[in-house]
């Protein structure tokens, strides 16, 4: 029981959120944080090789310093940053309140949290988590998680970095910029490994986009 939530954060304190509007072309993922020394730290992927662009802009945000580049892959870099804010891309105290995040990615100027929440009260809870610090919170989904269960796009890491890597790298554009032998050549993997994984991550994005829409009986 309970709902699924996808919210848009907002606000020019929160960690990264001036390096997100300097950088419209790249991705982040806020993978986790931690405190070390008395310094809070968070480790994030940037999605794009544009690495010269994105740690101009790190190196002129006043939400982060010190960061590090902790390993560079194809299109992916993971990047550890001392947090110089006092603002959350989501509040130690949400945890109080049972909410489970399932990911943290950039969008339009700030972040996009898809979290679980048992009930209404800890929704209640999660929004005033954030309004209470100024943050700007905009709902833009909201559903009952019996609807759609564990199925929710939940996909594997590799799965969501070979469509990351396929979407940046303009295998989905029309024409296309990458063919399916140079994904993988990349990947160091046979084409029809690439051709696998492909089609069970598309498969499961549209499998959660048809069972949010709906219900068994809504389908004929």
């Amino acid at each position: 029981m309970g709902f699924i939530a996808e919210v848009h954060l907002v606000h020019d304190e929160l960690p990264l959120g001036p390096t997100i509007e300097r950088c419209p072309g790249v991705t982040f993922r806020y993978e986790y944080g931690a405190t070390a020394n008395g310094k809070r730290l968070h480790f994030v992927s940037a999605f794009s090789d544009e690495y010269e662009a994105i740690e101009e802009a790190m190196a002129v945000d006043p939400t982060v310093a010190g960061r590090t580049r902790v390993a560079a892959f194809e299109n992916r870099t993971i990047y550890r940053v001392t947090v110089e804010t006092a603002l959350e891309v989501v509040p130690s105290q949400c945890a109080e309140h049972g909410v489970f995040v399932f990911s943290v990615t950039s969008a339009q100027e700030g972040w996009i949290a898809r979290v679980h929440l048992p009930d209404r009260d800890a929704l209640t809870a999660f929004q005033t988590c954030y309004r209470d610090q100024g943050i700007s919170f905009r709902m833009t989904q909201l559903y009952d998680s019996s609807v759609s269960d564990d199925r929710t796009y939940f996909l594997t890491d590799r799965q969501r970095d070979i469509l990351t890597m396929a979407y940046y790298a303009g295998y989905y554009e029309v024409p296309r910029e990458i063919t399916q032998d140079d994904l993988a050549d990349r990947l160091e993997i046979s084409d029809s490994a690439v051709s696998q994984r492909l089609r069970r991550a598309v498969s499961e994005l549209i499998a959660a986009t048809i069972e949010h829409e709906h219900s068994p009986d809504e389908v004929g």
